[in-house]
């Protein structure tokens, strides 16, 4: 090596050009090093990412279907319209574009191209059409892809029960919510290559395949619900209730057969109806059940030997003073009845003192084991366990309440497994509501079925109890409900809410529950309308909600019915004969025309005595022509109403009056227009210190001429 010294300057220069240029090679070697060895891994990610999407193959979510297939919730396509703002050139212009394909504002449009992002949505949840008219605008950067969106056909059948799912498919509530990990599935993913502006270049292969949700096949049968909402809107339409609901079940499986409730709602908007209205009160709802809770009563007091049917309860007159200081009142004045007549017409002194007789340990006993406080175990969201407090926490009070259904607070749902078990012979079934889960080719994964409870009671039990249910109907405050050709064991009840601290006394829960048949029963069927207007007896509301389903049931089955069965009430669509004793002539010829009637009067007097055809009898073909029909008028006499309460239906309140007045009963009025429900029932021995409870509804235009005018 040269000495420095010899160097002349243009080789010093030299020299240091060449150090300066070995240093920078040595920098880019190592830069190399570092980015091709200790970066590797790093950039081979990111040129990955650049160069490949990973995209979501969506896995389908099962359907939901009736027992027999009919789908409840299937899937439809819809599309979600995206844009990628940095691969467009010209925003304003595409944007004018994307507004006429999507009928969508035009400015909400170009604010979401606008903005600083690699990817917006444009628009979610598009119809076919409108995607269709996105794809063939062939838009550089825009991009229409399929997606599932959940798809209710029948709207709003049991939409509280199936529930409705979220935006991106998830389960929000009902059995959509409750089995959402079986009905969703396992999303798979597909691997495409993309150009340096983002455009796809090949489709791409499966990495992960997919794997479709479950499908739910429930033990609902979609006739009976459909039988079931269509009675319950016209029910709630009719007296104007806050809400009502319906559950039909099996009693020898725990199978649900129904379950509807009103207000209702449409799942594939549910956005645009109030959440109150999603609620499915049957499962949701707590309240105090009133007399359909004597069932439990009167089965505790019947297993423990402690009452028979014929023992003899003195109801007091209709007020009865506790040792407590309390007053439990009656609906109407009983005297000296039997236990028979205590539940059949639902006295609440009744069965109080048949609580004394049973006692607190076995009350609470009998409570528990019909499932009061307890969740049923139903398999749907958010079921409430009712609130049974523990038997130390009774008071004295306690059986002057519990006995016929206050201070104590259930479900709808646990009063039909409760009226189940006894039509089941005194055992109770797990209620459930989906009967298996299966794969698309039908294969079943995991099927559910009756599962047994417990003996609440024995099987002799279970037949006297329902003897006295048959009773009600035949006899007692639900014979309203009797149906021809089918004996139906049921019970009523119409309970006062509590409200504001306090029990209201014009605001009521009226519920009607039984089964059908009475031998063998098929179904048992619970009615409950909340704070109906006008008329508020559970046998006058829920009553006849009950009889329709239970009728239209029947039919649907093909259950066969008996000819030899006495029913208190004619058949709905079966014309009969009125009643026209104690009317006025211009009285008669009203409910005559009313009645599509021609009369003929015979005798003199005021009212009519009697008549040719016997009241109840079946209307035929030519009973219309003026010989048909004979009035005889007379004075009527008191005699001559045998001391039996007459059929004040269809009557106005004059009409009414005229009717009861040779009986000298003391009248209460409630409401304007003509009777729509009487206490006491038809055929009831009546005297002349009783009072007789009338509602009243629905006025009639024509009354004021032979009335003489509003009462």
């Amino acid at each position: 090596m040269k000495d420095l010294r010899y160097l002349n300057p243009i080789q010093k220069r030299l020299m240091v050009l060449e150090a300066v240029i070995l240093i920078c090679c040595v920098c880019v070697e190592a830069r190399l090093v570092y980015l091709q060895v200790w970066k590797h891994g790093e950039f081979k990610q990111m040129a990955t990412h650049q160069q490949y999407i990973q995209k979501s193959v969506e896995a389908s979510r099962g359907t939901i279907e009736d027992r027999d297939g009919s789908v409840f919730a299937m899937n439809i396509g819809l599309f979600n319209v995206d844009a990628h703002p940095d691969q467009l050139d010209n925003k304003s212009a595409d944007a004018a574009i994307l507004c006429r394909a999507l009928g969508m504002p035009y400015n909400s449009i170009l604010s979401k191209l606008t903005q600083n992002r690699q990817f917006v949505w444009l628009e979610r949840q598009v119809p076919y059409n409108y995607s269709d008219q996105v794809a063939a605008l062939k838009l550089e950067g825009v991009d229409a892809i399929r997606e599932q969106h959940r798809f209710y056909p029948d709207h709003e059948m049991a939409s509280q029960v199936l529930g409705f799912t979220g935006m991106d498919n998830q389960g929000l509530d009902g059995l959509e919510r409750y089995y959402d990990r079986f009905l969703t599935g396992k999303n798979g993913t597909i691997v495409a290559e993309r150009d340096a502006r983002g455009r796809l270049v090949s489709s791409g292969d499966d990495t992960g395949k997919s794997k479709d949700g479950l499908n739910i096949r429930t033990t609902i049968n979609q006739t009976i619900q459909h039988i079931a909402q269509v009675e319950l809107k016209k029910a709630f339409e009719h007296f104007k209730c806050k809400a009502a609901s319906v559950v039909v079940m099996n009693p020898a499986t725990g199978e649900i057969l129904a379950m509807a409730n009103y207000p209702t709602f449409d799942p594939n908007s549910f956005s645009q109806y109030p959440a109150e209205v999603w609620k499915n009160r049957v499962v949701n709802d707590e309240f105090e059940p009133g007399s359909t809770f004597k069932l439990i009563t009167a089965v505790g007091a019947l297993e423990e030997g402690v009452v028979n049917e014929d023992d003899k309860f003195f109801c007091e007159n209709g007020a009865f003073k506790t040792n407590y200081g309390r007053t439990v009142r009656d609906h109407e004045k009983l005297g000296l009845i039997t236990f028979r007549e205590v539940f059949g017409y639902s006295s609440n002194i009744g069965m109080v003192k048949v609580g004394y007789k049973l006692g607190q340990e076995n009350l609470y006993k009998y409570c528990k084991r019909f499932g009061f406080g307890d969740p049923t175990g139903i398999d749907l969201p958010g079921e409430a366990t009712g609130k049974l407090r523990p038997l130390e926490q009774w008071s004295g009070l306690s059986l002057t309440t519990i006995p016929y259904g206050y201070e104590i607070s259930t479900t709808p749902l646990q009063i039909v497994d409760a009226y189940a078990a006894i039509a089941n012979g005194g055992v109770m079934m797990k209620p459930y509501i989906v009967k298996d889960l299966e794969q698309a080719d039908g294969h079943v994964v995991k099927e559910f079925g009756p599962h047994k409870v417990r003996r609440v009671c024995s099987e002799k039990t279970a037949g006297r109890m329902t003897e006295l249910m048959k009773w009600v109907v035949q006899h007692g405050t639900g014979t309203m409900v009797a149906l021809p050709n089918y004996e139906i064991a049921g019970k009523t009840g119409t309970a006062y809410k509590f409200e504001k601290g306090r029990y209201s006394s014009n605001s009521y829960v009226s519920s009607f529950v039984g089964f059908v048949p009475a031998e063998k029963p098929k179904v048992v069927i619970y009615v409950s309308l909340d704070d109906p207007r006008g008329i508020y007896w559970g046998g006058y509301t829920a009553g006849p909600v009950f009889k329709e389903v239970a009728r239209r049931v029947m039919a649907y089955d093909l259950v066969p019915g008996t000819n030899d069965v006495q029913t208190a009430q004619a058949p709905k669509d079966q014309r009969t004969v009125p009643s026209f004793e104690g009317l006025t002539p211009a009285q008669s010829q009203w409910l005559a025309v009313a009645s599509g009637l021609n009369l003929k009067f015979t005798g003199r007097g005021e009212r009519v005595v009697a008549q040719s055809a016997a009241a109840g009898a079946p209307l035929m073909a030519g009973d219309q022509n003026p010989d048909n029909l004979v009035l005889t008028l007379g004075k009527p006499e008191i005699s001559q109403a045998g001391g039996l309460m007459p059929n004040l239906q269809g009557k106005t309140k004059r009409q009414a009056l005229a009717l009861l007045a040779p009986l000298g009963l003391k009248v209460n009025f409630r409401g304007e227009g003509v009777v729509r429900a009487q206490y006491p029932p038809v055929g009831r021995s009546v005297n002349s210190n009783m009072t007789c409870e009338l509602n009243c509804d629905v006025p009639l235009a024509d009354v004021a001429k032979f009335d003489g005018g509003k009462s």
